[in-house]
């Protein structure tokens, strides 16, 4: 992201331990570079998110979303489909998660072959078996996903049982959408139905990847 000299950003600071912290910081380099002074206890991950003004007609202050394809955009690892629109209600493909995952990864995921290379990086990161590229992504898909780029970390298998369809998740999403669940990686979409087969929306996508 490059920073303007003088203006102040907000940064997040998630040290794991539930709500990540606002901190700001000021721009005092003419190259570019955050300032942010912190103390020992609050190291951590830090998420940069630069004020702007969104180019998206369909993207409205107010809406749910708002807030999350502020940060997907501003973190370049999800465009518009054109310069206007973000469409949220659209759907994404398996291969559109791939893409962004590698660019979370600092990996080049772009240009006239960015399938395969999004493919290629998938499964050599353990992420995807590659297969049904156009396909567009589930919510447990993408939460499965999520889940093994994050090293598949241990769960208790609990949170998906609250909802009336919580028996309809896949058993190789079972752990996934637990920790999803569990870490407020994704919610239901009322408090009775997760419909984990349904397919993620651009907006859900950019929900759950903040």
């Amino acid at each position: 992201v490059g920073f303007r000299v003088g203006e102040t950003y907000s940064v997040y600071l998630n040290d794991g331990n539930g709500t990540p912290q606002a901190l700001t910081g000021q721009c005092r380099s003419m190259r570019g570079s955050l300032w942010i002074e912190v103390t020992a206890s609050k190291m951590g991950t830090f998420v940069v998110v630069p004020p702007l003004n969104l180019p998206f007609t369909d993207v409205q202050e107010g809406d749910w979303f708002y807030d999350y394809v502020e940060y997907v955009y501003a973190n370049g690892l999800m465009d518009g489909t054109s310069g206007t629109t973000f469409e949220p209600d659209a759907n994404m493909t398996r291969a559109m998660v791939w893409a962004i995952l590698a660019r979370v990864d600092r990996e080049t995921a772009t240009g006239t072959n960015w399938i395969e290379a999004a493919r290629e990086w998938a499964m050599a990161n353990g992420v995807s078996d590659g297969e049904n590229a156009n396909g567009y992504v589930t919510r447990e898909q993408l939460a499965t996903m999520l889940y093994r780029y994050a090293g598949e970390p241990e769960t208790d298998g609990s949170g998906v049982g609250v909802f009336d369809d919580g028996e309809t998740v896949s058993i190789w999403a079972f752990d996934a959408m637990s920790w999803a669940r569990n870490n407020g990686v994704i919610t239901g979409v009322s408090d009775e139905a997760l419909l984990p087969a349904n397919t993620a929306t651009r907006a859900q996508c950019a929900a759950m990847l903040m």
